[in-house]
């Protein structure tokens, strides 16, 4: 069994190194006792300098395979255009500073397979989260029930594994969110295609003082995601997408282009295609700002 581990990038510093160098040491040890196998991917679509010298520096050492996207697409395009360069039978998609331990991360793909199941994500019983932004978090998933009925209580939490097939299925081909609701976007689809999922309890430790989103951004993207979700969903289990090419993929090992940048867009017309349009362009308008 091969686990690939997508890890999305944004203004990470030179803090990364040792983290992901860190997290992949007792990850070895793991896998050398186990005897399965793993790789790490790290993608970011943003060029902060610190970050990319971190990340050049984990890819050099092999501890790594580090990819640059050079046009801004957010949290869930990045994954998307990381998924074509995995191998592994089983995709881990995981937050950047790394909120659970490796053996919950074992646990997890091991269930996976063990259950045969398409999807499992995390349900957070611990977080270090400030008050407000568990009220909006609580807020956030009663409206995702509300909307998708999707039976679980965390639809955000930055770790889900996927098994390939459901991950190129759910991943590539029906999923239309490159931003933050590209996690709730996943689960979702999952459900409508009867896939198989379940939900991990695991401690949640986030390693950053603060999160980098401004949470009232943040809020208002995501809303705008799950009107257009909730759209498209409506009596119907698929979605006409295309990827539009809008940049490029830099391996930064050997700073050299592998491949095109993607994002994806819906096939509409009529009124729907207007509605989407309009809430596309407010969502990077919100997204973007002063960035």
């Amino acid at each position: 069994m091969m686990a690939s581990i997508i890890i999305p990038v944004a203004k990470e510093g030179e803090d990364l190194y040792h983290r992901i160098r860190s997290f992949t040491n007792t990850l070895s040890d793991l896998a050398k006792k186990h005897n399965f196998q793993y790789e790490v991917i790290l993608v970011s679509d943003v060029y902060h300098t610190p970050t990319i010298k971190a990340m050049m520096k984990l890819s050099k050492q092999n501890i790594a395979k580090c990819l640059l996207l050079t046009r801004r697409i957010g949290k869930g395009g990045s994954i998307k255009n990381a998924v074509p360069y995995t191998h592994g039978d089983i995709i881990v998609l995981l937050d950047a500073d790394i909120p659970i331990s490796t053996e919950i991360l074992y646990k997890a793909i091991s269930l996976t397979a063990k259950f045969k199941l398409d999807l499992l994500v995390a349900n957070r019983v611990h977080r270090t989260h400030t008050l407000p932004r568990r009220i909006l978090s609580i807020a956030y998933n009663n409206l995702v029930n509300l909307l998708f009925r999707t039976g679980l209580q965390d639809h955000q939490a930055g770790f889900k594994i996927l098994h390939r097939k459901a991950a190129e299925i759910v991943l590539m081909k029906r999923t239309r969110t490159d931003g933050l609701a590209y996690d709730t976007e996943i689960i979702v689809w999952a459900k409508k295609h009867g896939l198989k999922y379940r939900a991990i309890n695991v401690i949640w430790e986030e390693q950053r003082t603060g999160s980098t989103i401004p949470p009232i951004r943040a809020l208002l993207t995501m809303l705008a995601d799950l009107i257009m979700l909730r759209l498209l969903t409506i009596g119907e289990k698929y979605v006409a997408l295309q990827k539009l090419i809008i940049g490029r993929t830099i391996e930064l090992n050997n700073i050299r282009t592998i491949g095109h940048e993607f994002m994806t867009v819906i096939r509409a017309s009529g009124f729907k295609k207007y509605l989407l349009d309009f809430l596309r362009k407010l969502y990077i308008a919100v997204a973007f700002k002063g960035k």
